[in-house]
């Protein structure tokens, strides 16, 4: 039953993009980069940020440089969503590349910033949903053999606690991110619910692992909002190849399989010790 469940939270439906990263970035299959300003102008740079999601003009020339009816003065830069790359991107050609540019006004005079819409290769989904299933079975298992015994105990607080500094490192990676947004406020911004999550992990594994009642219940109650309410939306990261995280894609989707499979198998670990202790 919780196989089958983790399965359809990590296999989203559709191809709605997931806004759960810092500044409302999202997972995309595909990245934007630019390839050159021409002609060049010394001082005018051009470049793509947050991943791909967002351009960059720093105008270190003399003039204003006007882009999509913004007027950018000498010594500014503007960060901007530009839709010719949206539009890139709407669609994934056979070639796996598309080629986008974007007009701009240096002086009266006519610059083409040139660019392209890549794809890199999709990361193997089944196997991070694979490790997902192990975490969930394992810890699940393990916790429903030890129950309230000391080391059952000491393995549900562990695993509490790993989904609670999981998540808490897939937001500080996150928050990185956002090019022109204070670091803080985009940490608040990732956050959300796992404010009230993260003290309630600490919390019941502390109480866990002090044999009082109110722990396990603490655990399954934040290993069911990390794994069930908060995490979910980041599975898109174990489908897409653009992961707008800080420390590579690799390291957020392991993050991701750690909040949910240990969050999940907490919940199971946490119940069984509920029941045994329940019996006793």
């Amino acid at each position: 039953m919780f196989v089958v469940a983790l399965v359809a939270l990590l296999v989203p439906a559709g191809a709605t993009p997931a806004w759960a990263h810092a500044g409302g970035l999202s997972s995309t299959a595909s990245e934007a980069r630019v390839l050159a300003v021409e002609p060049a102008v010394p001082g005018l740079t051009v470049e793509a940020v947050e991943f791909g999601a967002r351009l960059r003009l720093l105008n270190g020339t003399a003039a204003p440089v006007a882009v999509d009816q913004r007027v950018v003065p000498p010594g500014a830069q503007l960060i901007w969503s530009e839709p010719r790359v949206a539009a890139a991107a709407a669609d994934r050609p056979p070639a796996g590349r598309a080629e986008w540019t974007v007009p701009l006004d240096v002086d009266g005079r006519q610059v083409l910033v040139r660019g392209e819409q890549f794809w890199p290769p999709a990361p193997p989904a089944w196997l991070w949903i694979g490790i997902a299933i192990v975490l969930v079975i394992g810890i699940g298992a393990a916790g429903a053999a030890g129950g309230s015994r000391p080391w059952g105990r000491a393995l549900l607080a562990a695993a509490t606690l790993v989904v609670v500094l999981a998540h808490l490192l897939h937001v500080l990676g996150s928050a990185g991110v956002p090019a022109d947004q204070p670091y803080l406020v985009m940490v608040l911004s990732a956050a959300g619910f796992a404010l009230l999550g993260w003290p309630l992990g600490i919390t019941g594994a502390v109480l866990t692992l002090r044999r009082n009642p109110a722990g396990p219940l603490l655990c399954v109650a934040a290993g069911a909002l990390f794994a069930i309410v908060i995490a979910p939306v980041d599975a898109f990261t174990l489908v897409d190849a653009v992961v707008p995280f800080s420390w590579g894609a690799d390291l957020d989707r392991a993050l991701v399989v750690l909040t949910l499979g240990a969050g999940l198998g907490s919940v199971v670990a946490g119940m069984a010790a509920l029941r045994q202790a329940g019996r006793r």
